[in-house]
């Protein structure tokens, strides 16, 4: 118990660094349940003292690829990683395509609203069959998730 109140102390002290520099991520974060939860810059990029430190460009020690986002998110959220896994999505991923992934649907530091997820839907699945007219736009409760699950994708 004691090692998790020190890393998150630390943690969180990484985050104080962070936020001189990245004002609006670190803003951001703290909104975020997961920063409620003990999830800070350092949780997913590592203590990056070599960037804090330099003078010029230094990237952080962790910047996750898009396939490396859906193992980072999937060690705290298995089952959602699972379901995922079964995707199309993540075979396109696999296959080196731009898909969708963890941080394409919740964002990078701040969580999105429903209403913005979906139309992160429509960005790339703009011609939707004739059972998909109208979804999210006539009958606020008929979204993509109504036939969709959440991280599977595949047809309920």
């Amino acid at each position: 118990m004691l090692l998790f109140v020190g890393l998150l102390a630390w943690g969180q002290g990484v985050h104080q660094l962070c936020q001189q520099c990245h004002t609006e991520a670190a803003s951001d974060v703290e909104e975020h349940a997961h920063f409620r939860k003990g999830v800070t810059c350092a949780s997913c990029h590592g203590s990056s003292e070599k960037h804090r430190l330099a003078t010029g460009h230094a990237p952080p020690d962790r910047v996750a690829t898009r396939a490396q986002v859906v193992a980072l998110c999937g060690s705290c959220h298995p089952a959602e990683r699972k379901s995922y896994e079964t995707s199309k999505h993540w075979a396109a991923l696999q296959a080196g395509a731009k898909a969708a992934q963890c941080a394409t649907c919740h964002g990078n530091h701040a969580p999105r609203a429903v209403a913005k997820m979906e139309r992160t839907c429509l960005s790339c699945h703009a011609s939707l069959p004739a059972a998909c007219a109208g979804a999210g736009k006539t009958d606020a409760k008929l979204r993509c998730a109504t036939c969709h699950p959440a991280h599977g994708f595949a047809k309920r």
